[in-house]
């Protein structure tokens, strides 16, 4: 399996059912993210926006010099964390996690892989760790929590 960086809003829909562990075996250990993007989740947390949880778990890579000049770059037109994995996923080929509209669009112009949480779901479901249903559920609490889901139901994406 590819490398997958994975930002900010990714990372806060699984925060907000308090699943954190759900990213890592989705990605089958090869999720990582950025310093960035735990201090954008810190910053959210503190203001209340979504719960602490642990990501002790999902390794925190550091930006070579080449992908800090990207970074600097892709800042002008994208939140920091989002800069960052793409800065990543650009350099290193790794697939980016993320459900920013306009990260994915940068990322798909580059021919960068990507996903998102339905991504991570749908990948649950079908490596068996989630029953449908209840990656169901899960999608409706964190559209309940504010995510903008581009779809309301898994099941017809499983056919």
């Amino acid at each position: 399996m590819m490398l997958h960086v994975i930002d900010t809003t990714t990372l806060s829909n699984f925060a907000l059912i308090k699943r954190p562990e759900l990213v890592q075996i989705a990605l089958k250990g090869q999720g990582v993210t950025t310093a960035v993007v735990l201090a954008e989740l810190k910053v959210g947390e503190s203001l209340g926006l979504i719960p602490a949880c642990d990501w002790s778990r999902l390794p925190v890579v550091q930006l070579t010099p080449a992908e800090d000049s990207l970074y600097e770059k892709l800042r002008l037109v994208l939140d920091d964390g989002e800069s960052s994995c793409l800065a990543i996923a650009m350099t290193r080929q790794a697939v980016l996690v993320t459900d920013d509209r306009q990260a994915r669009r940068l990322a798909g112009e580059g021919e960068i892989w990507i996903s998102g949480t339905i991504g991570l779901l749908l990948m649950l479901i079908r490596d068996g760790h989630l029953a449908p249903l209840k990656a169901n559920a899960m999608l409706a609490e964190m559209i309940a929590h504010g995510y903008r889901s581009p779809v309301n139901d898994l099941l017809a994406l499983l056919e």
